[in-house]
């Protein structure tokens, strides 16, 4: 079985997606690919709504807990309470017959 925990983060910003927005989340995702335990992370978004989110892959569930408390915190500071979150293993055998990025 696997010690990988994928994270799956949603939240609410009602705030414009400027030039200034994406060029800040750029600087955040070259951060964010630089912690430690993170493998990767995909960001998402649903066109036309203020629903944004990510899925992480992270190697164990230590590495997630330590970085989702400090993102969380770090998301409540600019105003962003709206979260819901979920913590999940993985099927490795079977997400690996459909070729996820897992190892």
């Amino acid at each position: 079985m696997s010690t990988q925990k994928i994270w799956d983060l949603h939240l609410k910003y009602d705030g414009p997606v400027t030039q200034e927005f994406m060029d800040g989340n750029k600087q955040l995702a070259a951060s964010i690919a630089e912690e430690e335990g993170i493998i990767w992370k995909i960001w998402t978004y649903e066109e036309g709504t203020n629903h944004y989110g990510s899925t992480y892959l992270f190697k164990n569930l230590d590495y997630l807990e330590k970085y989702r408390e400090m993102h969380v915190k770090r998301l409540n500071a600019i105003g962003i309470t709206d979260i819901t979150d979920y913590i999940f293993d993985i099927f490795e055998d079977l997400s690996k017959i459909d070729n996820a990025p897992i190892g």
